[in-house]
Parts: structure tokens; sequence; C-alpha cells
């Protein structure tokens, strides 16, 4: 007998809530970049390259971990920005999120930048308004956000819009 996985949806505070369940301590840098090697592997990137660098813009920026796969338009390539962790106090670090997104977006066809934090980063991200307003400007120009948590669990999100929004989960 085969069984069909269903989907409900549940919001995304309580998505958030269930993936931070019992979490104390954040994720370090090498957790989150074994982690998104693991989320690039799972979802098709199948050419990964460690300390990439870009330097056709304005700056030179070293992505630790850059995934590429072969899409319906061509290439794709995500270049990883990691923040283990965001808090009240971190709106001046967007700066260079900001200055490397527009530098990649300008000068890399078909590359986006992915900010990966751990997902105890969503409230401040989504509550603190200076943040929350700055994270909806860089995602409106193309920034993903990849949350992760140390069991393996991910969420990935490429509009501000989606990250309040009901999160479709499998039962």
């Amino acid at each position: 007998m085969a069984t069909t996985a269903l989907t409900r949806m549940i919001s995304a505070r309580t998505f958030f809530a269930r993936m931070n369940e019992g979490r104390r301590n954040w994720m370090t840098e090498g957790q989150l970049v074994k982690g998104c090697e693991e989320f690039f592997k799972t979802n098709g990137y199948d050419q990964i390259e460690r300390d990439k660098i870009f330097d056709q813009g304005d700056r030179v920026f070293n992505s630790l971990l850059v995934g590429s796969k072969q899409g319906y338009d061509g290439p794709e390539t995500i270049a990883s920005y990691f923040k283990p962790r965001i808090d009240r106090y971190d709106i001046g670090s967007f700066g260079s999120v900001e200055a490397i997104l527009y530098d990649l977006l300008d000068n890399y066809e078909n590359t986006n930048l992915m900010l990966v934090t751990d997902s105890l980063s969503y409230t401040p991200m989504t509550k603190i308004e200076e943040l929350s307003v700055t994270l909806e400007n860089l995602m409106d120009e193309g920034l993903f956000v990849l949350f992760m948590n140390d069991r393996s669990g991910y969420a990935l999100f490429d509009e501000f819009e989606k990250l309040t929004a009901p999160i479709p989960v499998l039962d």
C-alpha cells in the first residue's frame, strides 16, 4: 500500500519554535558551513566550491561555500555569506551584505547571495524593526536567507513576506 505525504500549513512562528525547541547554544560558523554544504547537495547543487573569490566588483569577497547547478534558464549559482548569530546590534553588518549583494548582482550572471545563519536569529530578524526593514530591502533586491539548526533542519527564504507567512510542512 502506497502512502502519500500530506502537506499542512503552520505559522512561521510555530515552525521556528519547533525548529529551535530545546536549543540553547548558537551554531558555529563551521557547523553552518557543513550544514550549508548538505543543503546544496540535497537541493541538486552538483558543483560545490570552497573559498571562492569574487573580485569583479568594488569589493573582493571570499565566499566560504558556493553552490552551482543547471537551472531552467541556465546555470544558477549561490554564494554564501555566513553570520552565525544575528541580534539587535548587528544592523551594521548588513552594510557589508548589501555591498556584496550588489557586486554579485551587477558583475556575475545568475549569481545570488545567500545569508546563512542560525535559526535562533529568526526572532530578532523579524521582530526588531531596524533589522526587519533592512532585511526586507535586501531580499527585495535578491538576497536569499537560509536558517539552519543543529539537527539538520533548515528553511530557505527568497522573499521577506514568506518569513511571516504560513509554511507548508509534511505530516
